[in-house]
């Protein structure tokens, strides 16, 4: 009996746990942003997913609001973070992927929407709030 109980007291803590990465942190929040040249300001809410991966949420296209995966890179660097967001469905006709930074507060995100063999590009820059 003593055994069970320890057994579903270790499986328990480990179902429990979330690993997140403290130096991920930095980046997370709500910032004040503009696509540059088009519209603005709206609120970019950026959280934590898991290890390094943050999901960004934004109106990538006019009012089409999505919530996208990214990769931080260079998360151990002080002044500045890369951002990588891979190659994903931005709505049934359309695909997004881009890359950025975040630097004090800052955040700058170039991107590429893909419509059949066509290709928009934008940017994203925005400031903490």
């Amino acid at each position: 009996m003593k055994y069970l109980f320890f057994v579903v007291a270790i499986l328990i803590s480990f179902s429990a746990c979330e690993k997140y990465d403290d130096c991920v942190l930095p980046i997370v929040g709500v910032y004040e942003a503009h696509v540059v040249g088009v519209s603005g300001p709206f609120d970019l809410v950026i959280s934590e997913y898991h290890g390094d991966r943050i999901k960004i949420d934004a109106p990538w296209l006019g009012n089409t609001w999505t919530v996208l995966n990214a990769d931080i890179d260079g998360c151990y660097d002080d002044y500045k973070m890369d951002i990588n967001i891979p190659v994903q469905i931005l709505d049934e006709y359309r695909d997004i992927g881009g890359k950025g930074f975040y630097s004090n507060y800052t955040i700058q995100i170039d991107y590429t929407i893909y419509d059949g063999n066509d290709r928009y590009e934008y940017t994203i820059v925005g400031t903490k709030k």
